[in-house]
């Protein structure tokens, strides 16, 4: 979905395209790297671990207006390696999402969720984890 905005000055589109590009680069950060792969809803990797397109990811990624319209909402999807801290690979990634919509929007995301649809080993083990950030709206 395409996140609209309607101000004195015109409209403000944001493609889905956008918030996949700054996950795509969040997955690439050295704390993620090797650690955390973008996921479709019902557990499959997209991409392979050398290239993964943010078209891809795009497909697969939510992003909604808030309850008041005045922000939003971003949800997607990983696999996490077997064994990694789930609690710091999922602060590494909203954090620097965060940060990134910050600089580029003036504004944090009222809320990221990250669902953890596999754990990778040798296999991946499916897995049905939600992890919920929330950000308080200035």
């Amino acid at each position: 979905m395409t996140i609209s905005k309607t101000t004195e000055l015109g409209t403000i589109n944001v493609s889905d395209l956008i918030f996949a590009q700054i996950i795509e680069r969040s997955l690439r950060q050295t704390g993620c790297r090797d650690k955390v792969w973008p996921a479709t809803k019902k557990g499959r990797q997209i991409g392979n671990d050398a290239k993964v397109s943010a078209a891809d990811i795009a497909r697969e990624i939510e992003v909604e207006a808030s309850s008041d319209g005045s922000n939003f909402e971003l949800t997607f999807n990983v696999i996490i390696k077997f064994g990694a801290g789930i609690r710091k690979i999922t602060d590494l990634l909203t954090d620097y999402i965060s940060e990134t919509v910050l600089n580029k929007n003036g504004r944090k995301p009222d809320l990221i969720r990250i669902r953890i649809v596999g754990v990778r080993s040798k296999n991946i083990a499916k897995r049905n984890l939600e992890v919920v950030k929330r950000y308080e709206t200035l």
